[in-house]
């Protein structure tokens, strides 16, 4: 029985160390996608260009092929109107999320942090939550400067092939921000916007496991494992 809980308890610190830490970003070089295409992807809206039409909701197969939207026309309360704005719409609301952009100036150092990110609930008034203001790096691979809102937990800085017609998809962030919400509109970058280029190239947007969630999962293990001990007892 010792051993039996002991393995529940490294199954529980695994669950756990799936949870964000409230540190800087962590950077990561994995060239394989698979390890990002998870699936439970937004519905994309409001997008003008791209391998797609308005509305598209990417599947695993499409990332794999590097497919890419952009050019935006959404507008609500609170997204600058100079800005171009895509809407990512979930199912219900969420606050953790993985960002898959679609890189097609490698080399550029804006061009993995293209996107500023607003969140809403009514589709109406949004909160901004995430701006890239400045890129740090002489070369590949780039990390993110200066920012506003919530710093991604963790960029994967490196392509990660499905190339599509126009680019490759990389660069992979994940966000946890402090409140969830259904409505995500993606707009361009400071730092895009001052390297003259306009275009958030986004290939997914998807939902990652909430830590509230896994956390009680991990509870609910060791629950199930006393109470099939107190019954052998």
């Amino acid at each position: 029985m010792r051993q039996r809980s002991s393995i529940l308890v490294i199954i529980i610190a695994g669950v756990l160390s799936f949870a964000p830490l409230a540190s800087a970003t962590v950077y990561t070089s994995d060239s394989n996608l698979s390890d990002f295409n998870t699936g439970g992807y937004a519905t994309f809206s409001h997008f003008t260009s791209g391998d797609a039409s308005s509305p598209y909701t990417p599947t695993m197969a499409n990332v794999a092929a590097g497919m890419r939207i952009f050019g935006g026309n959404l507008t609500g309360t609170g997204l600058d109107p100079t800005n171009n704005w895509i809407l990512a719409t979930f199912a219900s609301a969420v606050s953790s999320i993985e960002v898959l952009p679609n890189i097609d100036h490698f080399g550029a150092s804006y061009d993995g942090y293209q996107y500023q990110i607003e969140g809403s609930n009514d589709g109406i008034t949004f909160t901004p939550l995430f701006d890239a203001l400045t890129v740090t790096g002489a070369g590949e691979p780039f990390t993110l400067g200066t920012f506003t809102g919530t710093a991604p937990t963790r960029v994967n800085n490196v392509l990660t092939p499905g190339a599509g017609s126009g680019g490759t998809v990389g660069y992979e962030a994940f966000f946890t921000f402090g409140a969830a919400y259904r409505y995500y509109a993606f707009g361009a970058s400071t730092a895009g916007i001052r390297a003259g280029n306009t275009d958030q190239e986004l290939t997914a947007v998807a939902a990652i496991p909430e830590p509230s969630s896994l956390v009680l999962l991990g509870f609910g293990l060791l629950g199930l494992v006393a109470r099939r001990r107190s019954k052998r007892q």
